[in-house]
């Protein structure tokens, strides 16, 4: 991470042991009692946050949502219910798993992460405030007052029962963010439900929570430097521009406009891949750079072309990976973060996403499908066209590289690293056909658990690629990283072929794996040659699928109406797949394997409606 990075986290750490960070919060708390709040609020109209269309029409999936969020049971992660509620209220600090609680009365500066609490994102997730989307689209549709009611109650009782600076719910910027675009929006669509008091309350804890994020900025910005940076800039920026009574809204939006460019230019690769190798993370920076533009640009405030040309060429790398039903491969970290909830698409789904991305830029403008255009009708953008046509093959800064036709979709990684690995999968390949992942990534599950089923998500044994003795191309190092970083080469690149190959596992084993994809009218070849001078060594070529695999003879399998064979022996075992945070399901792992001393390949073909039935 280099020598700057290594000096900052030894400075904050002692800035933390010295208690810095606790006399910033007592002047952070000196700074709002000194302010007039009742003259500042009168100042303040909600209907100048012009943010959502009054006239939204919800889905009613989101009514069984809205109740059960009205007492405490909050679909989380966009794709469980979990259950906050305690002793007839919303428990704020609890983990709904395990039903510890993280300490109120703590500042945030002296909280850990990994308490004894258990994962800390389960904690947050409710104060996220996805509920907001479920009662917005439940009042739209039932014009019951309740859910109207219901929300801005939830939000007051947030104020009330975590204060500034104490709680797990000031440790993160990037979680304060994400809880103010959440309020903002709500604040807009439910002004009328909104009393004074109410509102004096809530904008309160935004002021304070906004100064929280500016003290703090630069550990995200210098120590994590990822989405955390990129959400913590965004929000100071929206809060400066929708609420310019702040006294600090000009200085904080001339900061977070400055921070949000500079990190963009760091973060995002100049074909559009981003730093966190990360399929889902790339869609959050993407929502959080488009509510952005459309905040500013409603406002009329003029943005860094930078920053617009950035937005859009993410925009067509994460179309270039999408399938027909709006589903990407599920690559890379997954923290099952869906930042705007607003319409009944599959997590997975990333249409209303980049049809989101596509009208604020300008460029093509959504589809009328509800459920693809989520944010867009919350937000009144109405118009409609067809997501924007655009793709590119590979992506050679990222290390990404499809092959596709009609039917089929592949895409391979080949990379070396310059910046932080997040799992251990090179040469992994994913596998599409008509749509359908027939053979996947394995997912992320979560970051903070203690089962043993889990471990292999991140590993080798989680992709689809060459495992040597059930070791990993890197070794673990912390709970985040991987070291050594891997290198790889790409030899040859077309729109039917692609051959790369990586030297993960050449000081352990002295073995280089280099695969050779070639696309057919209707499957895929895939040629896994393994090089170099070694003793004897156990080698898997690994398939991860969350379909039926079924064993036709010792080297071939039926896979729903696929064919895949090898030159060497198969069988199938369990796995587990988790396309969301925090869940899980069983999957299939196909693994063909051979014991070997000297330089062989493993050929495998992929036969795609092989069988007629």
């Amino acid at each position: 991470m280099g020598w700057r990075w290594i000096f900052f986290r030894i400075t904050y750490a002692c800035k933390k042991k010295t208690g810095c960070f606790s006399l910033k919060n007592k002047r952070l708390l000196s700074k709002s009692m000194h302010i007039n709040w009742e003259r500042l609020v009168s100042k303040i109209d909600l209907g100048q946050l012009n943010i959502t269309d009054q006239s939204f029409k919800g889905d009613h999936s989101f009514i069984e949502k809205a109740d059960q969020a009205l007492s405490g049971n909050i679909f989380s992660f966009s794709s469980h219910y979990l259950n906050y509620w305690e002793n007839g209220q919303l428990a704020w600090n609890i983990n709904p798993e395990n039903r510890r609680k993280a300490p109120l009365d703590k500042p945030w500066n002296k909280i850990s992460d990994f308490g004894d609490f258990g994962d800390i994102k389960l904690i947050w997730e409710a104060s996220r405030f996805p509920q907001v989307f479920y009662f917005i689209n439940a009042y739209s549709l039932t014009k019951d007052n309740k859910y109207a009611h219901g929300c801005i109650r939830q939000i007051v009782d947030w104020c009330r029962r975590n204060p500034f600076p104490n709680g797990p719910h000031y440790k993160c910027g990037q979680e304060i963010a994400f809880r103010l675009f959440s309020w903002m929006i709500a604040l807009d669509f439910f002004q009328n439900f909104v009393s004074n008091e109410s509102k004096t309350i809530i904008l309160r804890n935004i002021y304070i929570s906004i100064l929280r994020i500016d003290i703090n900025i630069d550990y995200a910005a210098k120590s994590v430097r990822n989405n955390h940076s990129i959400s913590e800039s965004a929000g100071l920026i929206v809060v400066a521009v929708l609420f310019p009574e702040f006294p600090e809204s000009p200085r904080l939006l001339k900061k977070g406009l400055s921070y949000l460019k500079k990190e963009l230019g760091y973060q995002v690769y100049d074909d559009g891949a981003y730093i966190q190798h990360s399929m889902t993370y790339q869609r959050l920076v993407v929502d959080i750079v488009s509510f952005v533009l459309f905040i500013c640009r409603k406002q009329q405030i003029s943005l860094p072309i930078e920053i617009t040309r950035t937005h859009h060429k993410m925009m067509v790398f994460l179309l270039s990976f999408m399938q027909k039903n709006g589903w990407l491969p599920n690559y890379g970290n997954n923290d099952g973060t869906n930042l705007f909830p607003a319409s009944n698409a599959d997590y997975r789904d990333f249409r209303p996403s980049l049809n989101f991305a596509a009208a604020v830029s300008k460029k093509t403008t959504p589809t009328d499908e509800p459920g693809e255009r989520g944010i867009c009708n919350l937000l009144g953008l109405t118009n409609n066209s067809l997501l924007p046509d655009c793709y590119e093959n590979a992506f050679k800064d990222g290390g990404y590289y499809i092959l596709r036709n009609s039917k089929c979709f592949g895409f391979m990684r080949a990379h070396t690293y310059k910046d932080r690995p997040g799992q251990c999968d090179m040469l992994h390949l994913d596998i599409w056909y008509n749509g359908h992942n027939i053979f996947c990534d394995s997912g992320s599950f979560s970051y903070n658990s203690k089962s043993r089923k889990i471990d292999g998500f991140e590993g080798t044994g989680g992709h689809n690629t060459i495992m040597i003795n059930d070791a990993d191309q890197m070794n673990k190092a912390g709970r985040f990283g991987w070291s050594p970083w891997i290198t790889a080469r790409v030899l040859h690149f077309s729109h039917q072929q692609i051959v790369a190959e990586h030297y993960g596992y050449q000081k352990l084993y002295g073995v280089v794996h280099r695969r050779s994809v070639r696309m057919t009218r209707n499957g895929f070849i895939i040629n896994d040659r393994i090089m170099g001078t070694f003793d004897e060594i156990k080698i898997q070529q690994i398939w991860n699928t969350q379909n039926q695999a079924v064993q036709m003879d010792a080297c071939s399998l039926r896979v729903k109406k696929s064919l895949i064979h090898s030159n060497i022996k198969g069988r199938v075992e369990k796995t587990y797949i988790s396309n969301s945070y925090n869940h899980y399901s069983r999957g299939q792992k196909i693994i063909f394997e051979t014991i070997q001393n000297k330089a062989c390949e493993i050929e495998t073909i992929i036969a795609f409606d092989h069988f007629n039935q």
